[in-house]
Protein backbone atom coordinates (compact mmCIF):
# COMPACT_ATOMS: atom_id res chain seq x y z
CA UNK A 1 0.00 0.00 0.00
CA UNK A 2 2.89 2.70 0.94
CA UNK A 3 4.79 1.70 -2.59
CA UNK A 4 1.14 2.48 -4.24
CA UNK A 5 1.09 5.32 -2.73
CA UNK A 6 4.62 6.67 -3.12
CA UNK A 7 4.47 5.44 -6.94
CA UNK A 8 1.09 7.52 -7.12
CA UNK A 9 2.47 10.84 -5.61
CA UNK A 10 6.11 10.05 -8.13
CA UNK A 11 3.45 9.99 -11.08
CA UNK A 12 1.60 13.49 -9.70
CA UNK A 13 4.88 15.18 -9.83
CA UNK A 14 6.11 14.66 -12.73
CA UNK A 15 2.88 15.34 -14.68
CA UNK A 16 2.78 18.87 -12.79
CA UNK A 17 6.53 19.03 -13.72
CA UNK A 18 5.62 18.42 -17.21
CA UNK A 19 2.60 20.67 -17.28
CA UNK A 20 4.59 23.60 -16.05
CA UNK A 21 7.22 22.62 -19.02
CA UNK A 22 4.88 22.63 -21.70
CA UNK A 23 5.58 24.80 -24.57
CA UNK A 24 3.29 27.15 -25.22
CA UNK A 25 3.03 29.87 -28.35
CA UNK A 26 1.36 33.29 -27.66
CA UNK A 27 0.90 37.02 -28.02
CA UNK A 28 2.30 37.39 -24.73
CA UNK A 29 -1.67 38.30 -23.89
CA UNK A 30 -5.01 36.94 -24.00
CA UNK A 31 -6.55 40.05 -24.63
CA UNK A 32 -5.74 43.66 -25.33
CA UNK A 33 -7.74 47.13 -26.01
CA UNK A 34 -6.47 49.24 -28.25
CA UNK A 35 -7.56 52.75 -30.06
CA UNK A 36 -8.71 52.39 -33.36
CA UNK A 37 -6.58 53.47 -35.83
CA UNK A 38 -3.22 53.53 -34.13
CA UNK A 39 -0.66 51.50 -35.36
CA UNK A 40 0.43 48.69 -32.57
CA UNK A 41 3.33 46.01 -32.33
CA UNK A 42 2.11 42.72 -31.59
CA UNK A 43 4.71 40.03 -30.16
CA UNK A 44 4.50 36.43 -31.04
CA UNK A 45 6.54 34.73 -28.05
CA UNK A 46 7.24 31.07 -27.44
CA UNK A 47 7.95 29.93 -23.94
CA UNK A 48 9.57 26.98 -22.60
CA UNK A 49 10.54 25.26 -25.68
CA UNK A 50 13.59 22.72 -26.16
CA UNK A 51 16.41 22.56 -29.06
CA UNK A 52 13.75 24.96 -31.40
CA UNK A 53 15.19 24.87 -34.94
CA UNK A 54 12.72 26.19 -37.51
CA UNK A 55 8.63 26.67 -37.41
CA UNK A 56 5.64 27.68 -39.50
CA UNK A 57 3.07 29.47 -37.95
CA UNK A 58 -0.73 29.86 -39.06
CA UNK A 59 -2.98 33.02 -38.14
CA UNK A 60 -6.41 33.60 -38.50
CA UNK A 61 -7.51 37.78 -38.82
CA UNK A 62 -10.32 39.42 -40.01
CA UNK A 63 -9.29 41.57 -42.72
CA UNK A 64 -12.91 43.73 -42.39
CA UNK A 65 -11.47 44.84 -38.71
CA UNK A 66 -7.29 44.06 -38.57
CA UNK A 67 -4.95 45.56 -41.20
CA UNK A 68 -1.54 44.06 -41.12
CA UNK A 69 1.19 46.74 -41.83
CA UNK A 70 4.43 44.71 -41.32
CA UNK A 71 5.85 41.56 -39.82
CA UNK A 72 9.19 41.32 -38.49
CA UNK A 73 11.53 38.49 -37.28
CA UNK A 74 12.16 38.52 -33.53
CA UNK A 75 15.90 37.66 -31.89
CA UNK A 76 15.00 34.28 -30.80
CA UNK A 77 16.38 32.21 -33.29
CA UNK A 78 19.18 34.51 -34.29
CA UNK A 79 21.50 33.27 -31.18
CA UNK A 80 24.81 32.49 -32.61
CA UNK A 81 23.09 31.55 -36.01
CA UNK A 82 21.78 33.16 -39.48
CA UNK A 83 18.56 32.47 -39.73
CA UNK A 84 15.64 31.86 -42.60
CA UNK A 85 12.68 34.21 -42.52
CA UNK A 86 9.39 34.31 -44.42
CA UNK A 87 6.20 36.16 -44.45
CA UNK A 88 2.79 36.11 -46.12
CA UNK A 89 -0.58 38.00 -45.39
CA UNK A 90 -3.20 36.30 -47.45
CA UNK A 91 -6.49 38.29 -47.47
CA UNK A 92 -8.35 35.84 -49.81
CA UNK A 93 -7.99 33.22 -46.69
CA UNK A 94 -7.70 35.35 -43.81
CA UNK A 95 -4.31 34.14 -42.24
CA UNK A 96 -1.50 35.54 -41.87
CA UNK A 97 1.75 32.59 -42.71
CA UNK A 98 5.05 33.00 -41.02
CA UNK A 99 7.99 30.73 -41.06
CA UNK A 100 11.55 31.18 -39.68
CA UNK A 101 14.62 28.08 -39.53
CA UNK A 102 18.18 28.67 -38.44
CA UNK A 103 20.83 27.98 -41.13
CA UNK A 104 23.17 25.33 -41.41
CA UNK A 105 24.35 22.55 -39.29
CA UNK A 106 23.69 24.03 -35.76
CA UNK A 107 21.78 23.34 -32.30
CA UNK A 108 17.90 24.30 -31.75
CA UNK A 109 17.40 27.07 -29.19
CA UNK A 110 15.89 26.18 -26.01
CA UNK A 111 13.99 28.94 -23.59
CA UNK A 112 11.46 32.00 -23.91
CA UNK A 113 11.69 34.72 -25.91
CA UNK A 114 9.99 36.56 -29.50
CA UNK A 115 9.52 34.76 -32.53
CA UNK A 116 8.32 37.30 -34.53
CA UNK A 117 6.71 40.72 -34.13
CA UNK A 118 3.02 41.62 -36.32
CA UNK A 119 2.40 45.53 -36.39
CA UNK A 120 -1.55 46.24 -36.85
CA UNK A 121 -4.01 48.51 -37.21
CA UNK A 122 -7.69 48.49 -35.83
CA UNK A 123 -9.61 49.85 -38.51
CA UNK A 124 -13.14 50.09 -36.52
CA UNK A 125 -14.45 50.18 -33.49
CA UNK A 126 -15.09 46.29 -33.80
CA UNK A 127 -13.80 43.30 -31.26
CA UNK A 128 -11.67 41.04 -32.78
CA UNK A 129 -8.99 38.53 -33.13
CA UNK A 130 -5.66 36.97 -33.63
CA UNK A 131 -6.12 33.19 -33.74
CA UNK A 132 -3.36 30.31 -34.04
CA UNK A 133 -4.82 28.31 -36.87
CA UNK A 134 -1.88 25.79 -36.73
CA UNK A 135 1.81 26.24 -34.85
CA UNK A 136 4.30 23.52 -36.17
CA UNK A 137 7.88 24.07 -34.34
CA UNK A 138 10.68 21.38 -35.54
CA UNK A 139 13.84 20.65 -33.26
CA UNK A 140 17.43 20.19 -34.77
CA UNK A 141 16.38 16.65 -36.29
CA UNK A 142 13.41 18.12 -37.86
CA UNK A 143 11.11 15.96 -35.10
CA UNK A 144 7.67 17.54 -34.17
CA UNK A 145 7.97 19.43 -30.99
CA UNK A 146 4.43 19.29 -28.66
CA UNK A 147 2.93 22.83 -28.47
CA UNK A 148 0.27 24.47 -26.66
CA UNK A 149 -1.08 27.93 -28.32
CA UNK A 150 -2.66 31.02 -26.96
CA UNK A 151 -4.86 32.99 -29.00
CA UNK A 152 -5.71 36.85 -28.41
CA UNK A 153 -8.56 38.73 -28.09
CA UNK A 154 -8.68 42.38 -29.12
CA UNK A 155 -10.62 45.49 -27.77
CA UNK A 156 -11.40 48.67 -28.99
CA UNK A 157 -10.10 50.89 -26.07
CA UNK A 158 -13.52 52.68 -24.78
CA UNK A 159 -11.87 55.21 -22.82
CA UNK A 160 -10.53 58.79 -24.44
CA UNK A 161 -11.30 57.53 -27.84
CA UNK A 162 -11.43 60.94 -30.24
CA UNK A 163 -14.23 60.72 -32.81
CA UNK A 164 -13.64 62.44 -35.75
CA UNK A 165 -15.42 64.92 -37.73
CA UNK A 166 -14.52 66.64 -41.31
CA UNK A 167 -16.33 69.70 -43.72
CA UNK A 168 -16.96 69.53 -46.38
CA UNK A 169 -17.62 66.11 -47.90
CA UNK A 170 -17.04 67.43 -51.33
CA UNK A 171 -14.74 69.94 -52.64
CA UNK A 172 -15.95 71.83 -55.57
CA UNK A 173 -13.16 74.02 -57.80
CA UNK A 174 -14.14 76.54 -60.22
CA UNK A 175 -10.75 77.59 -61.01
CA UNK A 176 -7.56 75.87 -60.69
CA UNK A 177 -6.68 78.91 -58.63
CA UNK A 178 -8.92 78.09 -55.85
CA UNK A 179 -7.36 76.85 -52.82
CA UNK A 180 -10.40 75.21 -50.32
CA UNK A 181 -10.48 74.21 -47.04
CA UNK A 182 -10.76 70.82 -45.07
CA UNK A 183 -11.65 71.51 -41.48
CA UNK A 184 -10.47 68.54 -39.09
CA UNK A 185 -12.01 68.34 -35.74
CA UNK A 186 -12.64 65.82 -32.68
CA UNK A 187 -16.01 65.65 -30.99
CA UNK A 188 -14.87 62.79 -28.77
CA UNK A 189 -12.14 62.74 -25.92
CA UNK A 190 -8.32 62.25 -26.70
CA UNK A 191 -6.22 63.58 -28.82
CA UNK A 192 -7.46 63.14 -32.33
CA UNK A 193 -3.92 62.07 -34.67
CA UNK A 194 -3.86 60.48 -38.39
CA UNK A 195 -2.79 61.12 -41.94
CA UNK A 196 -4.78 62.49 -44.85
CA UNK A 197 -3.83 61.67 -48.35
CA UNK A 198 -4.88 61.32 -52.02
CA UNK A 199 -3.78 59.12 -54.91
CA UNK A 200 -4.42 61.49 -57.27
CA UNK A 201 -1.37 63.02 -59.16
CA UNK A 202 -3.98 66.47 -59.48
CA UNK A 203 -4.65 67.17 -56.00
CA UNK A 204 -2.18 68.97 -53.99
CA UNK A 205 -2.51 69.12 -49.94
CA UNK A 206 -0.23 71.34 -47.86
CA UNK A 207 -0.12 68.64 -44.85
CA UNK A 208 -0.32 64.70 -44.55
CA UNK A 209 -0.87 64.22 -41.32
CA UNK A 210 -2.68 65.65 -38.33
CA UNK A 211 -2.47 65.85 -34.79
CA UNK A 212 -5.15 67.89 -32.22
CA UNK A 213 -8.22 68.22 -31.74
CA UNK A 214 -8.89 71.38 -34.45
CA UNK A 215 -6.96 71.02 -37.83
CA UNK A 216 -7.07 72.86 -41.31
CA UNK A 217 -5.71 71.38 -44.60
CA UNK A 218 -5.57 73.28 -47.60
CA UNK A 219 -6.34 71.96 -51.33
CA UNK A 220 -4.94 73.13 -54.35
CA UNK A 221 -5.68 71.68 -57.60
CA UNK A 222 -2.84 71.20 -60.52
CA UNK A 223 -5.14 71.00 -63.25
CA UNK A 224 -8.62 70.89 -64.81
CA UNK A 225 -9.90 67.24 -64.25
CA UNK A 226 -12.34 65.64 -65.80
CA UNK A 227 -12.37 62.74 -63.28
CA UNK A 228 -13.77 62.89 -59.98
CA UNK A 229 -10.87 62.76 -56.98
CA UNK A 230 -10.60 61.45 -53.48
CA UNK A 231 -8.97 62.72 -50.52
CA UNK A 232 -8.44 59.87 -47.34
CA UNK A 233 -8.45 60.64 -44.09
CA UNK A 234 -7.23 57.68 -41.32
CA UNK A 235 -7.53 58.81 -37.78
CA UNK A 236 -7.29 57.09 -34.48
CA UNK A 237 -11.40 58.68 -34.29
CA UNK A 238 -12.59 57.04 -37.81
CA UNK A 239 -12.03 57.06 -41.00
CA UNK A 240 -13.53 59.01 -44.12
CA UNK A 241 -13.00 60.24 -47.64
CA UNK A 242 -13.38 63.42 -49.08
CA UNK A 243 -14.70 63.73 -52.90
CA UNK A 244 -13.02 66.57 -55.07
CA UNK A 245 -14.32 67.83 -58.06
CA UNK A 246 -13.83 70.44 -61.29
CA UNK A 247 -16.99 72.17 -61.84
CA UNK A 248 -16.48 73.53 -65.11
CA UNK A 249 -19.57 76.00 -65.53
CA UNK A 250 -21.30 75.73 -69.14
CA UNK A 251 -21.08 79.23 -69.52
CA UNK A 252 -19.00 82.01 -67.74
CA UNK A 253 -20.91 85.57 -68.13
CA UNK A 254 -19.07 88.69 -66.97
CA UNK A 255 -20.55 92.27 -67.19
CA UNK A 256 -18.72 95.35 -66.42
CA UNK A 257 -19.65 99.24 -66.64
CA UNK A 258 -17.63 101.97 -67.37
CA UNK A 259 -17.43 104.20 -63.76
CA UNK A 260 -19.29 101.28 -62.12
CA UNK A 261 -16.42 99.14 -58.99
CA UNK A 262 -19.46 96.50 -58.80
CA UNK A 263 -18.92 93.45 -61.52
CA UNK A 264 -21.07 90.76 -62.17
CA UNK A 265 -19.91 86.91 -62.79
CA UNK A 266 -22.88 84.85 -63.59
CA UNK A 267 -24.92 87.20 -61.49
CA UNK A 268 -22.73 86.97 -58.52
CA UNK A 269 -21.43 90.93 -57.60
CA UNK A 270 -17.91 91.53 -57.06
CA UNK A 271 -16.09 94.53 -55.97
CA UNK A 272 -13.35 95.48 -58.39
CA UNK A 273 -10.54 97.39 -57.21
CA UNK A 274 -11.28 100.64 -58.97
CA UNK A 275 -13.93 101.11 -62.07
CA UNK A 276 -13.47 100.22 -66.09
CA UNK A 277 -12.56 103.34 -67.45
CA UNK A 278 -12.17 104.07 -71.17
CA UNK A 279 -8.92 104.99 -72.76
CA UNK A 280 -7.69 105.57 -76.51
CA UNK A 281 -11.70 104.32 -76.63
CA UNK A 282 -11.14 101.38 -75.64
CA UNK A 283 -12.32 99.97 -71.97
CA UNK A 284 -9.65 98.97 -69.39
CA UNK A 285 -10.15 96.95 -66.86
CA UNK A 286 -7.90 94.59 -64.21
CA UNK A 287 -6.28 91.78 -65.69
CA UNK A 288 -6.04 89.44 -63.36
CA UNK A 289 -9.93 89.83 -62.62
CA UNK A 290 -10.91 89.05 -66.25
CA UNK A 291 -8.56 85.85 -66.38
CA UNK A 292 -9.14 84.36 -63.18
CA UNK A 293 -13.07 84.17 -63.54
CA UNK A 294 -12.02 82.46 -67.08
CA UNK A 295 -10.50 79.92 -65.02
CA UNK A 296 -6.82 81.36 -66.32
CA UNK A 297 -3.73 81.41 -63.86
CA UNK A 298 -2.09 84.69 -63.98
CA UNK A 299 1.78 84.64 -63.14
CA UNK A 300 4.37 87.22 -62.09
CA UNK A 301 8.02 87.36 -63.58
CA UNK A 302 9.66 90.20 -61.19
CA UNK A 303 13.09 90.49 -63.28
CA UNK A 304 11.22 91.17 -66.84
CA UNK A 305 8.02 93.13 -65.01
CA UNK A 306 5.61 90.48 -67.20
CA UNK A 307 2.41 88.84 -66.36
CA UNK A 308 2.34 85.02 -67.68
CA UNK A 309 -1.57 84.30 -68.33
CA UNK A 310 -2.12 80.17 -68.48
CA UNK A 311 -5.54 78.85 -69.95
CA UNK A 312 -5.15 75.14 -70.77
CA UNK A 313 -3.32 75.42 -73.96
CA UNK A 314 -3.04 79.43 -74.21
CA UNK A 315 -0.05 80.93 -73.02
CA UNK A 316 0.37 84.35 -73.12
CA UNK A 317 3.01 86.79 -71.83
CA UNK A 318 2.38 90.56 -71.86
CA UNK A 319 5.00 93.16 -70.51
CA UNK A 320 4.22 95.64 -68.53
CA UNK A 321 4.96 99.57 -67.96
CA UNK A 322 7.09 99.83 -71.00
CA UNK A 323 5.32 101.02 -73.37
CA UNK A 324 4.81 97.77 -75.52
CA UNK A 325 1.90 98.10 -77.15
CA UNK A 326 1.74 93.93 -78.46
CA UNK A 327 1.49 90.57 -76.43
CA UNK A 328 2.80 87.09 -77.25
CA UNK A 329 0.59 84.17 -77.18
CA UNK A 330 2.53 80.48 -77.91
CA UNK A 331 4.75 81.69 -79.50
CA UNK A 332 3.82 85.20 -81.96
CA UNK A 333 3.30 88.32 -81.75
CA UNK A 334 -0.34 90.75 -81.80
CA UNK A 335 -0.77 94.28 -81.34
CA UNK A 336 -3.21 95.91 -79.32
CA UNK A 337 -3.99 99.01 -78.54
CA UNK A 338 -2.78 100.44 -75.32
CA UNK A 339 0.12 98.77 -73.39
CA UNK A 340 -0.15 97.13 -70.69
CA UNK A 341 0.60 99.58 -67.59
CA UNK A 342 -0.22 98.82 -63.60
CA UNK A 343 -2.91 101.62 -61.86
CA UNK A 344 -3.57 101.51 -58.35
CA UNK A 345 -1.51 98.30 -58.01
CA UNK A 346 -2.80 96.42 -60.78
CA UNK A 347 -2.10 95.44 -63.98
CA UNK A 348 -4.56 97.00 -66.73
CA UNK A 349 -5.28 96.07 -70.06
CA UNK A 350 -8.19 96.43 -72.98
CA UNK A 351 -10.83 94.14 -72.16
CA UNK A 352 -11.26 93.51 -75.50
CA UNK A 353 -8.08 91.90 -75.84
CA UNK A 354 -7.34 89.63 -72.98
CA UNK A 355 -11.27 88.65 -73.32
CA UNK A 356 -10.83 87.03 -76.67
CA UNK A 357 -7.17 85.69 -76.70
CA UNK A 358 -9.07 83.73 -73.48
CA UNK A 359 -11.49 82.43 -76.39
CA UNK A 360 -14.75 84.79 -75.17
CA UNK A 361 -17.05 86.75 -76.71
CA UNK A 362 -17.19 90.55 -76.18
CA UNK A 363 -20.14 92.50 -76.22
CA UNK A 364 -20.87 96.69 -75.74
CA UNK A 365 -23.79 98.60 -74.84
CA UNK A 366 -23.17 102.35 -75.86
CA UNK A 367 -26.64 103.30 -74.07
CA UNK A 368 -25.35 101.92 -70.73
CA UNK A 369 -21.74 101.97 -71.32
CA UNK A 370 -21.71 98.13 -70.43
CA UNK A 371 -19.52 95.79 -71.75
CA UNK A 372 -20.89 91.56 -71.42
CA UNK A 373 -18.15 88.96 -71.93
CA UNK A 374 -19.29 85.64 -72.82
CA UNK A 375 -17.03 82.40 -72.49
CA UNK A 376 -18.69 79.33 -73.52
CA UNK A 377 -17.34 75.97 -71.97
Amino acid sequence: MKKTLFLILIFAFLNISLTFQETLISFGNTSLEILPNEEITIPVKVENVKNLYGFSIYIEFEPENLKIVEIKEGEFLKKDSQTFFLSKVDLERREIIVGGARRGSVQGISGTGILFYIKIVLKEKNRTLLKFKEAILKDDNLKDLITKSSDLNIFPKLQDIPILKFEPNVLNFKTIDDILEIKITNTGKGILKGKIYTNDDWIVLNKTSFEGNSNIIYVAIKKQSIDEGKIYIESNGGNGVIRVKFEKLSAIKIVLQIGNQVAYVNDVSFILPFPPFLEKGRTMVPLRFISENRGAQVLWVKEENKAIIIYNEVYIELWVDQNKNYVRMNGVFYTIDVAPYTLKGRTVVPVRFVSEFLGGKVFWNQDTKTVTIIFES
